[in-house]
């Protein structure tokens, strides 16, 4: 019987992501929709958020026949509905479709991270409590705060200094000093150094606006990069990096400056490549995994093998054998999903991301103030590019850097940087209008 309910959940979660995701494209492609409309598509959404969520706790109730799975369910939803609040006694009007994708995302994390590790899913549900309130408290510092781009040289010197003590004194992961223990407490810095780089970069512009700015933004940005490349963390340096680039372009629209960045980065990516053996294993596995499957290429190889296996419309929910994946509850996430509830919900979690990149941009390009205009396109191209990057290596599109899947992947320090930066995108537009 199980069985059977599990293989029908295979259709109606199929129908709900489904759905989510036509929504979304019209609300994307149908900027004129009236009011009325719109309140119902995104109703509609938050339905099928619910659904999918309950849809795949019952599995694991009747697989696990254990009932804190459904009591997760119901704190969890409690969770959606105190962000809703949450945000919409932060700020009127709000993007309802960004605040829809962002808790269809946390849905995703949820119920996989139940299915391949419930203490991880424990964890993230408390990261995800913390990460609202802690981002709630930055939306109110933030208001309080007159002429935030007067504060470029703190933004710099906070970034420079939490990168430092990394590149110190971190733990070694994978090659790369990612983090920094505290008993059995691990955080990562780099994570909120995205946003005191955003900061910096967006008030060296905005506070000059001349040459001055962007030779200002140029040896900030310069700097941290290169602290992250003595860490060995090449996949935060690439984000940090392709986003000082199109931030830059954002603000002065040169593409001949655009075109040497593009070089200089160029020359810096071979000369890291020659530099740091752990970058050329990566490079092996992505080209020709199955000729070092026994050793560097098994991750890329059981992604996908998992993808492959799960075909269009997956094994079904608790059928697959996503553990079998190295680090599947962080950087393979997508490789699990994909094997379980089929590529087609795979290629519909994608555009949903791609969705939600968009409406970060028409939020940024609305948003009345330079600075936040700015830090908010930040903000859109940061989780852009660590989309590209995790999800590119998962399929073999490009190889593995390490990074996480916004919202979706495991981890505290990554969730509560991108709840903070959500909180900012969905405030931007009265964060500056301050007393």
């Amino acid at each position: 019987m199980i069985s059977v309910f599990i293989s029908f959940s295979r259709i109606t979660i199929l129908a709900f992501i489904s759905v989510f995701t036509v929504i979304d494209l019209i609300q994307l492609f149908e900027a004129k929709l009236n009011e009325v409309v719109a309140g119902i598509l995104t109703t509609i959404q938050s339905v099928m958020v619910v659904l999918f969520l309950v849809n795949a706790s019952v599995i694991l109730f009747l697989v696990k026949e254990d009932v804190s799975y459904l009591v997760l369910m119901v704190l969890q939803l409690c969770l959606f509905g105190l962000i809703g609040i949450n945000i919409n006694r932060l700020t009127i009007p709000t993007s309802k479709a960004l605040i829809n994708n962002m808790l269809l995302f946390l849905s995703f994390s949820f119920v996989f991270l139940e299915r391949l590790a419930k203490d991880y899913a424990i964890r993230q549900f408390v990261f995800s409590l913390i990460s609202v309130i802690l981002a709630s408290i930055v939306v109110f510092i933030l208001r309080k705060i007159k002429n935030i781009e007067k504060l470029m040289l703190p933004f710099a010197a906070i970034g420079i200094f939490l990168l430092l003590i990394v590149c110190v004194a971190g733990e070694v992961e994978y090659g790369a000093k990612l983090s920094l223990t505290f008993g059995s407490i691990s955080i990562q810095p780099s994570e909120f150094v995205k946003l005191s780089y955003l900061f910096f970069i967006s008030a060296a512009i905005v506070t000059y606006r001349d040459f001055r700015g962007f030779l200002f933004a140029s040896i900030g940005a310069g700097v941290q990069v290169l602290i992250l490349v003595f860490s060995k963390d090449l996949g935060t340096a690439l984000i940090f990096l392709v986003t000082y680039l199109f931030i830059i372009f954002i603000a002065y629209k040169n593409y001949v400056v655009l075109g040497l960045e593009l070089l200089v980065a160029s020359v810096g990516g071979m000369l890291a490549y020659n530099l740091f053996p752990h970058i050329q294993s990566r490079f092996i596995a992505w080209s020709d995994p199955l000729s070092v499957v026994d050793d560097k290429g098994y991750q890329i190889s059981q992604s996908l093998f998992a993808i492959g296996t799960g075909g269009w419309f997956g094994s079904g929910f608790t059928k697959g054998s996503p553990l079998k994946i190295p680090v599947v509850t962080k950087d393979f996430i997508f490789a699990a999903v994909c094997e379980e509830l089929g590529c087609i919900v795979g290629v519909c979690l994608l555009i949903c991301f791609m969705c939600t990149c968009v409406i970060l941009f028409n939020i940024a390009f609305s948003c009345s103030d330079s600075f936040y205009m700015l830090v908010v396109n930040g903000i859109a191209i940061v989780f852009s590019i660590q989309t590209i990057l995790n999800v590119g290596g998962v399929i073999k599109f490009i190889p593995s850097t390490g990074v996480t899947l916004p919202f979706v992947s495991y981890g505290g320090s990554s969730l509560l940087s991108m709840f903070i930066c959500f909180y900012i995108a969905e405030c931007s537009e009265d964060l500056f209008y301050i007393d």
